[in-house]
């Protein structure tokens, strides 16, 4: 019966958490991305002086020979789908951990600043931490290799979980020694390349997207935290109507 609630708590969740998301995402961030792909699309009208060096461990974020989805209502609809399926293990993580660290007959004690709590937890494990080593990063731009990046985000995710962890639930009085774990990521370093974000632009574009980067930056940084402020408290809801009954 529990889990079968958390189950549907999480999609109920995930369906309204990714639909605030697709909602604030059309208003901030896919403009900007759309602004991006237009640099994709146009070839460089000025060549380098010198052809720069192969580096075939750099990967580029382009959509060059690679199926999407056509502007409008197909790629609204992905982008909502995946918004929605996201939230939803996202909702899953949430729930779990509610539940399992609520005490017996403290469903009344939860609340709306309970969900801001859960949420703003979230957001730093999950977006700032990362994002303070790795900046998400516009259609365009040249990047380390993912798979480095996606086991350092990785890294940051679980250190940042476990130092926050730690230093909250624990009651021991070396219970802040885990925020420690805080800088381990960032004391081993983000992999970055040595070469330009958009190398190969001319300057003019190099440096209109420099903007457009900057910009998606606090875009990026706004919706998520629209994403984990929706979670949070739709999740402590969803826990005190569906979960503890």
């Amino acid at each position: 019966m529990l889990f079968r609630n958390i189950v549907f708590s999480a999609l109920l969740v995930g369906v309204v958490s990714g639909g605030v998301l697709t909602a604030a995402q059309f208003f901030q961030v896919i403009p900007i991305i759309l602004s991006a792909e237009q640099f994709e699309a146009e070839p460089a009208t000025v060549a380098p002086a010198v052809t720069p060096p192969v580096d075939h461990k750099i990967h580029k974020h382009t959509s060059e020979n690679v199926w999407g989805p056509e502007n409008g209502i197909e790629r609204t609809s992905f982008t909502l789908l995946t918004n929605i399926l996201t939230a939803v293990g996202f909702s899953l993580l949430l729930l779990v951990a509610i539940v399992a660290l609520q005490k017996p007959d403290s469903k009344a004690k939860l609340n709306w600043w309970h969900g801001i709590f859960w949420g703003a937890a979230g957001y730093t494990i999950f977006f700032m931490a990362p994002a303070f080593g790795l900046p998400p990063e516009i259609p365009g731009a040249t990047a380390a290799p993912l798979e480095s990046r996606q086991l350092w985000w990785f890294l940051a995710v679980i250190c940042t979980a476990a130092g926050l962890g730690g230093a909250v639930f624990f009651k021991r009085t070396w219970r802040w020694a885990f925020l420690g774990f805080l800088v381990v990521p960032h004391l081993l370093g983000a992999p970055h390349i040595s070469i330009g974000m958009f190398e190969g632009q001319p300057p003019a574009a190099a440096a209109e997207l420099a903007v457009l980067a900057q910009q998606f930056i606090i875009a990026t940084a706004i919706t998520s935290a629209t994403l984990w402020l929706t979670l949070g408290i739709t999740s402590v809801w969803t826990v005190r109507r569906f979960v503890l009954t």
